[in-house]
């Protein structure tokens, strides 16, 4: 059985859109994926979401080339439409590992403990751990890289155009800086970091949300153009604080960052107030994590437990988690 842990952004969220610096970070909620031999075709359990799929070789080739043929021409149209599928993502992932190592007949089983729709890389955690069972399963010689390139296959189906840093967040581990110009790199920062992740209970819109950012950008380009410089500060600082274990700093990067995301208008009154019970209650720093206008905020305290029973009390689902957790194995 293969498995990855989940995805939560850190720092740059919008601004790595305009060629700022973004952090992301593994977390210690996984998804799990287990291959078995079987007599014919491939059958894909989805275990957490009561699904099931049975397919030959010839119907998983056939959505493969369709779906990598929408990919190589940007066909965002076409894609929105394939993912009503709900099994189209795993068939482009298998389409194209087969195509290099050969067809064999499998069952596939997928269960995951990584929220769905909350901006902490579910869909990613859920593709890596399918791309590293077939790695492992089939002895491919993939390093984490190339896993992370198939996984992120996956999440082009799902987002249209993703950055791929979910992916190797998943692949990797640890944290990983990301630049358009320069691309992913794992950093060597050794520190696990306890975080509470709140969710606010309202789904995100992501694609409204960058919509809105670009909106704001072509009215007042020099205005954003100043605030996505101080959000690539936070990072910089940021990655500088994880290094030296200095959560007091990572804190106040962290509020800095969503004062960034507030001015850009992209918080909510459900976010502000997940965050003012944050910090007059201790908490060292709070932010969003993810596109903003919902999903979830992650929040850094000595102690993340004390909050728990506070969250459930105001009506908020929330969890425990450690920063830094292991890559896809």
């Amino acid at each position: 059985m293969a498995s990855a842990p989940g995805s939560l952004k850190l720092f740059g969220e919008h601004a790595v859109v305009y060629n700022r610096l973004a952090l992301s970070a593994a977390f210690n909620r996984r998804a799990f994926c287990k291959l078995s031999k079987a007599k014919d075709g491939i059958t894909i359990k989805l275990e957490d979401l009561g699904k099931k799929g049975r397919f030959t070789f010839n119907e998983v080739l056939k959505t493969y080339a369709e779906l990598k043929g929408m990919i190589e021409r940007g066909d965002m149209e076409g894609l929105a439409k394939a993912r009503r599928d709900i099994f189209s993502p795993y068939k482009i992932i298998l389409g194209e590992f087969f195509c290099e190592f050969g067809f064999t007949a499998v069952d596939i089983s997928i269960n995951s403990e990584v929220p769905r729709n909350s901006g902490l890389g579910s869909s990613a955690a859920v593709f890596t751990s399918l791309s590293t069972e077939l790695n492992n399963f089939f002895h491919g010689g993939l390093d984490k890289k190339q896993l992370a390139e198939l996984s992120n296959l996956g999440d082009k189906v799902v987002h249209g155009n993703p950055s791929g840093l979910d992916a190797s967040t998943c692949a990797f581990g640890g944290y990983i800086s990301f630049r358009r110009e320069e691309g992913v790199k794992p950093l060597n920062i050794k520190a696990e970091v306890p975080m509470l992740v709140v969710n606010t209970g309202s789904q995100k819109d992501t694609g409204q949300m960058i919509k809105r950012v670009a909106e704001r950008y072509r009215k007042s380009r020099n205005e954003v153009d100043g605030i996505f410089d101080r959000m690539e500060e936070t990072a910089l600082s940021g990655i500088k604080a994880l290094k030296s274990s200095d959560f007091k700093k990572l804190g106040k990067n962290m509020n800095a960052a969503q004062q960034c995301f507030s001015e850009l208008g992209l918080s909510t009154p459900q976010i502000d107030r997940i965050i003012k019970t944050a910090l007059e209650n201790g908490a060292f720093g709070a932010k969003i994590t993810g596109a903003g206008g919902g999903g979830c905020v992650i929040i850094l305290a000595e102690k993340p437990d004390k909050f728990t029973h506070l969250y459930k009390r105001m009506g908020y689902d929330s969890f425990e988690t450690v920063l830094g957790a292991r890559g896809a194995e």
